[in-house]
């Protein structure tokens, strides 16, 4: 029997030609299926948000159809708008709604009974919203993650006048309000400065150039206006912050209330300053205090044990938003509350909610959006029967 020299290697066996042909084109079988199947999915999905879009879809609904755990709303409770991204701000003038779409880029409104909505300019991210005789005053961001876009835009309340430009390179917007002649804003200042170089300004509403008020405002927060002052929060070190107020036109700045937390809301009335004092920025641990609009110490009105997102108020009550109500981690454990202003009492106006914050009122209703779910709802003020409230 012939040896065979274990360092010869034997050829190779014939290239089967055929195998490969038949190899590449299962494979090519595969990708075109493949990419039939991810088209008719795309399309069908394109229909069904084109069909999300239709007027008639836009128009107030009964919202009875459970989503998930969310329980269906109360009798009264008409969803105005429903969309694909969050509602970012909220106001009313009580014939309309007005709302921003932080992702969707887009300023809107809807008939307070319901109906279509009506796109009333484009901002690349509606932080905040305030209302004026012929204007729609939006602080625009610019962007969520870069310094230096924002702007104060005035957009006209019916679509068809042109839009303009108050204010722009705004580093980190913060919040917005406006009188008959001016608008006023939060500027929170840079990351690299440790948000010391936060300011408060304002400028014409019909144009001109801007004022700085107050600088070195370490990221200021919440912003209300009275008939002759400014009010806002300034964050101090440690989680610390106080309010203040300063003359509409400018001047010294009074401190009011010491030793609060992080300023969410403020709101006057009257003679007196309500704020929602929390112990982050997302409303953890709120309280909502009130102080004469003088000066004074923070006399507690309520306390959320859960928080509070945002509040209004009118001369009988307070309206707020709690984002989680009774349940710890479920979204869907939002409600809205109402709290007498006289006697304290509170009543639950809608619950089983889906992470409620913006809120906004009119003489008779309370709007407010749904964060998770991207509705805008409305509740009456005053329900035939409202739900006792619990911590």
């Amino acid at each position: 029997m012939p040896r065979v020299n274990a360092s010869q290697r034997l050829p190779p066996a014939p290239t089967r030609l055929w195998r490969w042909a038949v190899l590449a084109v299962v494979v090519a079988g595969q990708a075109a299926f493949l990419f039939y199947r991810s088209s008719k999915e795309e399309a069908r999905a394109r229909a069904m948000l084109d069909a999300a879009k239709t007027p008639a879809d836009l128009q107030p609904i009964e919202d009875a159809a459970p989503r998930g755990d969310h329980a269906p709303s109360r009798p009264g409770e008409l969803v105005l708008w429903r969309g694909e991204n969050h509602v970012s701000a909220l106001a009313t003038d009580g014939e309309r709604v007005y709302f921003g779409q932080t992702y969707g880029k887009r300023v809107l409104s809807v008939p307070v009974t319901g109906g279509a909505e009506v796109i009333l300019g484009e901002a690349s991210f509606p932080l905040d919203l305030a209302l004026g005789k012929d204007a729609l005053f939006v602080l625009d961001k610019g962007d969520s993650m870069r310094e230096g876009l924002g702007a104060i835009l005035a957009l006209p309340k019916e679509p068809g006048a042109e839009a303009r430009t108050l204010a722009t390179k705004i580093v980190w917007a913060g919040a917005l309000a406006a009188s008959d002649t001016h608008v006023y804003w939060l500027d929170h200042g840079s990351l690299d400065r440790d948000y010391a170089d936060g300011l408060v300004a304002r400028a014409p509403v019909g144009g001109g150039p801007s004022t700085l008020l107050a600088a070195g405002e370490r990221m200021p927060t919440a912003i209300t206006l009275d008939a002759t002052h400014v009010y806002w929060g300034r964050n101090l070190r440690q989680g610390m912050g106080e309010l203040v107020r300063m003359p509409l036109a400018g001047g010294r700045v009074e401190v009011l209330s010491p030793g609060q937390g992080n300023i969410r809301r403020i709101i006057v009335v009257g003679q007196e300053v309500y704020w929602v004092s929390a112990r982050d920025f997302i409303g953890n641990g709120a309280v909502i205090r009130k102080a004469p609009v003088t000066g004074g110490p923070g006399l507690d009105v309520l306390e959320a044990k859960h928080g509070i997102c945002d509040m209004a108020l009118d001369e009988e009550a307070i309206y707020w938003s709690d984002p989680h109500g009774t349940g710890s981690a479920p979204s869907s454990r939002g409600r809205i509350v109402k709290t007498s202003r006289k006697e304290g009492a509170s009543v639950v106006l809608a619950r089983e909610l889906s992470t409620p914050c913006r809120i906004a009122i009119d003489a008779t209703s309370v709007y407010f959006e749904t964060r998770d779910e991207a509705r805008l709802r409305k509740v009456p003020k005053s329900p035939p029967a409202p739900l006792p409230f619990e911590e």
